[in-house]
């Protein structure tokens, strides 16, 4: 992220968060003033003059316990609540001892009349300040809580209407992917070829595979998300298919770990990849070429790639053509999706080239918490 693009997004986040602490803080100590004045105590606005650097303390205070509280969302009950508690009666504490002092030194400084009240420091005083800081505490960290929650949902409504817009661009492409007249000729081409030679159980086999494929690609739903073990099974009819075409030339290794075959993953995420495989690795081979599949989980996240021992571009580079497209809508489409846990790898790999998405295993986005 650029320096510029940085700021772009910090500055959202500071007027988001700093606005309301500010608001809440200067209501605080302009109430405080009012009824200094109406008891007699001050002038107007004396008290809130004296009370900016007890303002400066406690706006500081409630933004580190609101850094402290995004740092431990994602802990259990049991790790986030007991520090945050000990925080926010640490930070009251503080801030009711620096007002009782503070108040003591100014009028002993530059107010004697006030020293009537402020020099009175006891422990009912000092739970009576606590009090009213606490609540000033609790509601400053309430109405941030609030917001963020309303942030997120307003950020989720966002990326669902995004995620049908780009689901529905995903759809276009998709089918002109899946009806590419050259991927169709060539596949009837075949089946030609052995219906002439007599060759009837293979046609028979390959018009399967072709059915299979057809109905697994568009007989779904784009918007949802499909098993990994069914869009496995588009992933074998597309390559038997070629398989059929390529013969000898073209050894295919299809790999799935079976504990993950019912993990949902986008439908047809997989689909661009083995064909830009075909179309732009073993089409260009002069020799037998292999391309492995391979699904397998790694940790808390499910990784799909595509291997292809060509040694030419069989990802395809960002930006280079039809197959750059194709890139960019699968990043597009898990971006929208899983924001910054998924990822899509493309790049040379052990005298061959490596496609590969991770994404995480557990579907669900993290609700925001208190």
């Amino acid at each position: 992220m650029s320096g510029e693009e940085a700021a772009a997004a910090h500055t959202p986040f500071q007027r988001t968060v700093i606005g309301p602490v500010l608001v809440v803080w200067g209501f605080g100590y302009l109430l405080v003033d009012i009824i200094a004045y109406l008891l007699g105590r001050s002038v107007p606005g004396l008290n809130l003059l004296a009370s900016v650097p007890l303002f400066a303390l406690g706006v500081s205070q409630t933004l580190a316990l609101h850094h402290l509280r995004a740092r431990l969302r994602r802990q259990s009950p049991l790790l986030r609540w007991p520090p945050q508690a000990v925080a926010l009666l640490l930070a009251t504490a503080v801030q009711a001892a620096f007002d009782l002092y503070w108040l003591r030194w100014v009028s002993l400084t530059f107010i004697p009349e006030w020293q009537v009240w402020t020099l009175n420091i006891n422990l009912q005083r000092l739970f009576t300040v606590g009090i009213l800081y606490l609540w000033t505490f609790c509601l400053s960290l309430t109405l941030l809580w609030a917001m963020h929650v309303r942030g997120a949902a307003h950020a989720a409504a966002a990326r669902a209407a995004a995620a049908e817009a780009a689901a529905a661009r995903s759809e276009a492409a998709a089918l002109r992917l899946q009806l590419n007249p050259h991927f169709m000729f060539n596949a009837l081409n075949s089946i030609s070829s052995l219906v002439l030679i007599d060759r009837k159980d293979e046609a028979e086999e390959m018009i399967m595979r072709l059915c299979e494929f057809l109905r697994g690609s568009l007989g779904t739903d784009p918007m949802a998300d499909v098993p990994v073990a069914q869009e496995i099974e588009v992933i074998r009819a597309y390559l038997g298919i070629e398989s059929a075409r390529f013969g000898d030339n073209l050894h295919v290794s299809v790999q799935m770990d079976p504990a993950v075959a019912q993990v949902p993953v986008p439908n047809f995420i997989l689909q661009p990849l083995v064909e830009n495989a075909i179309k732009h690795g073993v089409a260009r081979s002069r020799g037998a070429s292999r391309v492995v599949v391979d699904v397998q989980a790694d940790g808390g996240d499910l990784v799909l790639s595509v291997f292809n021992s060509t040694t030419c571009n069989a990802g395809g580079r960002s930006g280079e053509g039809r197959q750059g497209i194709g890139l960019h809508i699968i990043r597009q489409r898990l971006a929208i999706r899983f924001a910054e846990r998924a990822a899509l790898a493309v790049g040379p790999s052990n005298d061959g080239y490596r496609a590969e998405i991770r994404l995480p295993l557990d579907p669900m986005q993290p609700v925001p918490q208190l």
